[in-house]
């Protein structure tokens, strides 16, 4: 009898057994970037403040005018212009610089305005007029961003319930998920794209006509997502 007791109580902890499992696992998706962006910058270089007033007033009245696309963070500047000759301090005129950033999810639209900008830059046959546009390129805007990433949490939770009722049946517990903690830190892989940067004070209405928008390849956003599984 003792001997049987022994053999039961023996089995009684094998029986009881319970564990937790605490593990990462990352959720990706490729999407292709939605938004294009540009900075723009325009200077002019005059003897009087008026004349350069004046000049910037011109693409002024033309930003004011375009609806088809995003501008912002515009900047202007007016400072005077100084050389140094013989070391004097030589006045030499003003100096006007506006800077504005621009985006659109079409593409189309930014060349259609690069293509304005050049065309009302090129009417105003200014040799004290320089166009420089830099830095454009494909950029993930934050309503694209914020689906993906809510994608990728439904898709975490669903697939550890699933894991869950599937280790379930392998080891013959009830496994329950007890915590997951998905990593708001997330990031993504910004890829190489060509971006331009060209100054336009000598480049010619037939160049601006071409298509100059980068190459739109693919971005990887990625998730990382901790579970504690109680299985007993």
């Amino acid at each position: 009898m003792k001997k049987k007791l022994l053999k039961i109580a023996l089995f009684l902890p094998i029986l009881g057994f319970s564990y937790e499992m605490n593990f990462n696992k990352s959720f990706s998706k490729n999407v292709n970037s939605d938004i294009l962006v540009s900075n723009v910058n325009i200077t002019v270089v005059k003897q009087d403040e008026k004349s350069v007033n004046s000049e910037i007033e011109k693409f002024n009245n033309f930003l004011k005018n375009t609806k088809y696309i995003t501008i912002e963070n515009m900047n202007y500047n007016l400072t005077p212009k100084y050389e140094y000759v013989n070391n004097k301090s030589i006045f030499k005129g003003y100096i006007g610089d506006s800077r504005f950033s621009i985006k659109s999810e079409d593409a189309t639209n930014i060349n259609k305005f690069l293509n304005d900008l050049v065309e009302l830059k090129d009417s105003l046959k200014s040799n004290d007029l320089k166009l420089n546009i830099s830095n454009l390129s494909w950029e993930l805007s934050n309503k694209l961003q914020n689906k993906v990433i809510d994608e990728l949490r439904l898709e975490s939770l669903i697939w550890v319930e699933n894991y869950a009722r599937e280790l379930s049946q392998k080891v013959s517990k009830k496994c329950e998920v007890k915590n997951v903690n998905i990593n708001e830190d997330y990031g993504y892989i910004t890829p190489k794209n060509r971006m331009l940067s060209v100054s336009m004070d000598s480049v010619s209405t037939s160049f601006i006509n071409t298509d100059i928008s980068p190459l739109n390849s693919e971005q990887n956003i990625k998730i990382n997502t901790n579970y504690i599984l109680d299985c007993k």
